[in-house]
């Protein structure tokens, strides 16, 4: 298993009960969005809009909201994006991405 299912679960409750949550985009989150022919400037506020358990093969999804008005839904997963350093969250958050990327790394060998 990739994911501790039990502590993956504690972990979206407490996202829900943050939300939004703002992050920080990565070039590839701009790469994604361009190659989705979205046009979102640089200087839009990304938030976390709501998640969802995709099992231990998808990991935590985030839909993500952009501070202007969109009829897109943009869904990455959480291992895709960067959290405020000064949010509560941020190192729960943090620890659930290292652990996954390193589990999805060791798979690939």
């Amino acid at each position: 298993m990739i994911d501790n299912y039990k502590k993956t679960m504690e972990l979206i409750k407490k996202i829900k009960s943050q939300l939004p949550i703002p992050i920080v985009p990565t070039k590839d989150l701009f790469d994604t969005i361009a190659e989705n022919k979205l046009e979102v400037p640089l200087e839009y506020n990304f938030h976390i809009k709501s998640v969802v358990y995709l099992g231990d093969e998808g990991g935590i999804a985030c839909e993500l909201s952009f501070s202007k008005r969109t009829e897109t839904v943009f869904i990455t997963s959480l291992t895709h994006l960067r959290i405020h350093s000064a949010h509560p969250l941020s190192r729960k958050i943090k620890k659930y991405q290292k652990k996954r990327s390193q589990k999805l790394a060791k798979q690939r060998r």
